[in-house]
């Protein structure tokens, strides 16, 4: 069974609707729970998902109606918190510590971007396959396997009709 990491934008596509990335990162998440694939996300993905749906949400709602009351921004960080613990209880979450953090600096010179840095880095300590990103610059520079999200979904899937294949 392949390991592979979501970044934080497959994440906050799928949690935000927005395609194509929605219907990878899901179809990708049913592999996870289908035990086709083990799917995991960096703990530090969490919080900036929370932050980023809430947001989204709330400048949503600013667009629409010119405002943001005050119960429009508590639905807004009630629907992030749900988000948050649906990932939480059906993916397999990821530390990043210290020892991520040092080699996210050393990435400095190759990709100068310490959040993709940091979701690189705890990637490689926990030696996924690869990792799924729709970020080009992170695609290009990940000192591990990166993958589109599309790319991701029809490697799986392929490996999955090989082994289907082989079988029958």
């Amino acid at each position: 069974m392949r390991k592979v990491m979501l970044d934080t934008n497959v994440v906050v596509d799928y949690l935000l609707g927005r395609e194509p990335g929605c219907s990878d990162c899901a179809r990708l998440l049913a592999m996870h729970a289908a035990c086709e694939a083990a799917a995991c996300v960096s703990a530090l993905t969490l919080k900036d998902a929370y932050y980023l749906v809430s947001m989204q949400l709330k400048r949503m709602e600013r667009q629409a109606s010119g405002d943001l009351s005050e119960s429009m921004a508590r639905a807004a960080n009630e629907v992030a918190w749900a988000c948050i613990r649906q990932l939480v209880e059906n993916i397999i979450i990821l530390p990043t510590g210290r020892a991520e953090s040092l080699y996210a600096l050393v990435l400095r010179p190759l990709h100068d971007d310490f959040e993709d840095d940091l979701v690189a880095s705890t990637a490689r300590s926990a030696n996924v396959d690869f990792l799924v990103s729709n970020d080009e610059q992170l695609i290009r520079h990940s000192p591990v396997a990166c993958l589109t999200s599309s790319d991701a979904v029809a490697l799986l899937e392929s490996e999955r009709a090989g082994l289907g294949e082989k079988d029958g």
